[in-house]
């Protein structure tokens, strides 16, 4: 059993519906999504999982109501599409201050990740040069800037080598004890922790 707090942080989702032309993205979704618990989003390809993402991120118009308070959010796309001309360490840096981190906090918490992922030695590289698990790292870094209470991460295991996984999922683990932190991945066996509670998607419809 999971014992909320006052100050749990808290989406509210009801009758979410959201369609395409000839087809159902989800439909009804209603459902709590809260702090102290880790909130994985499971189902097969195609099932709606990034379509519920896209929805509680309001980047797609869609029925029904979702409720949430103006909190940093931190987010991770599975298919980031970065500007492949700058350098790893000026677009970390221009994400930053677009996120309000002031000089000394940003590059406390860069070394954080960087470190975490071993990136260092690419800061310099221009985005392009990057392998796949390594824009994914840097997709994650620049997610997790500036200490955002909400953190939404579709499918973020992908492309990362099995040491880079370990790591994230260890990080995941810890911030979700005080954050809301939504996940979406095929992989929740990854996730060793007894505060998961599992969202599963099928064919529009969260089971």
């Amino acid at each position: 059993m999971i014992i909320m707090k006052s100050n749990t942080i808290n989406i509210s989702i009801r009758d979410l519906t959201k369609t395409y032309q000839r087809s159902v993205g989800i439909q009804n979704i209603t459902t709590d999504l809260k702090s102290g618990q880790l909130n994985l989003i499971t189902g097969k390809n195609g099932s709606g999982k990034t379509t519920f993402i896209k929805c509680l991120m309001h980047h797609v118009r869609y029925q029904g109501k979702v409720t949430k308070r103006r909190y940093r959010i931190g987010y991770a796309p599975e298919n980031y599409i970065m500007p492949d001309f700058m350098p790893v360490y000026d677009f970390l840096v221009s994400i930053g201050r677009i996120k309000h981190l002031y000089q000394e906090h940003l590059h406390l918490e860069l070394d954080e990740y960087l470190n975490m992922f071993q990136i260092k030695h690419k800061l310099h590289k221009p985005i392009r040069t990057l392998s796949n698990g390594m824009k994914q790292k840097v997709n994650i870094t620049q997610a997790l800037l500036n200490n955002p209470k909400i953190i939404i991460l579709d499918e973020p295991l992908v492309g990362l080598d099995f040491k880079s996984q370990k790591k994230l999922v260890k990080k995941i683990i810890e911030l979700s004890k005080k954050k809301l932190v939504i996940i979406t991945t095929h992989f929740p066996e990854k996730f060793n922790t007894s505060r998961k509670i599992i969202h599963e998607f099928e064919a529009g419809k969260l089971l």
